[in-house]
């Protein structure tokens, strides 16, 4: 099983947090692979950090993307402009890992796993470049005024989905040239970007992404069952989605604020 994240310098003490809630439901597997994304100029520390943290309970494999991704548009409305350009680089991620590589599982660093993710791994995806879940909060392509850009064959009722949890079916990925197609639309729309590499996901696949259960990548249920272990039964990852984070002292949600400082906690005596 193939797992990825992608995040740069600011992100890094929180893909810890993620990588650990990944190990922890995953013990004693020796088929587990994480592939971590960063800039070239990530410290060599910080490198060291999540070998320390993984070594003998998955393989570790490194990768490296230039700092082009610094200068790429970023959303123009204020209430998003805590998304930060580091979103690009899970879209590198099918021209770097090895090109024998079919199948792999990209996950935010504002998410943690709390179940098998074995049979999400396997799901049948045919055609689609692929897989995820119904964002929980902009449910359409039409919400809020739509996606910018979006032309006349785009549906306003159509399904939209978030792009923090991303199960890429990457021969088919490639073929179709999603990241190729992501750029372009970026590119033509860089001056009224709104969720930028989520919009040209969703415009790019429009029609042939593979639709995956909440329980993959929960947006919701954190904010209705905080710290409710009812949410465990229904819930195999969950996004932290927004501005709101488990990490900030003000978080407000008790139970989940708890969990994750008992991951970061672990990660500490790990990395020390």
């Amino acid at each position: 099983m193939d797992i990825a994240l992608a995040f740069d310098e600011g992100y890094a003490t929180y893909a810890h947090v993620t990588i650990e809630s990944i190990l922890q439901s995953h013990t004693h597997r020796d088929d587990l692979t994480l592939w971590l994304l960063t800039p070239a100029g990530l410290e060599p520390r910080v490198v060291d950090a999540f070998r320390r943290q993984i070594e003998e309970r998955a393989h570790a494999r490194f990768l490296t993307a230039d700092d082009g991704f610094r200068s790429m548009p970023i959303a123009q409305q204020e209430k998003y402009r805590y998304i930060s350009a580091g979103m690009y680089l899970r879209l590198f991620l099918p021209d770097l890992v090895p090109p024998g590589m079919t199948r792999l599982l990209y996950l935010d660093c504002d998410t943690i796993v709390g179940g098998d993710l074995s049979g999400l791994f396997a799901r049948p995806m045919g055609r689609a470049p692929l897989g995820a879940v119904r964002d929980g909060f902009t449910l359409s392509m039409g919400h809020e005024g739509g996606v910018p850009g979006a032309g006349a064959h785009v549906s306003r009722r159509a399904p939209y989905f978030n792009s923090g949890v991303l199960l890429m079916n990457l021969p088919v990925w490639r073929e179709t040239g999603v990241t190729e197609g992501c750029f372009e639309y970026l590119r033509a729309n860089h001056d009224r970007l709104r969720f930028p590499d989520q919009d040209a996901l969703n415009l790019v696949t429009y029609g042939r992404w593979h639709q995956l259960e909440s329980k993959w990548n929960d947006t919701i249920l954190w904010w209705m069952w905080p710290g409710d272990p009812r949410a465990a039964r229904y819930v195999a990852i969950t996004h932290f989605l927004g501005p709101r984070k488990p990490w900030q002292s003000d978080f407000p949600y008790a139970g989940y604020r708890d969990r994750y400082l008992e991951l970061a906690g672990r990660v500490a005596e790990l990395t020390a």
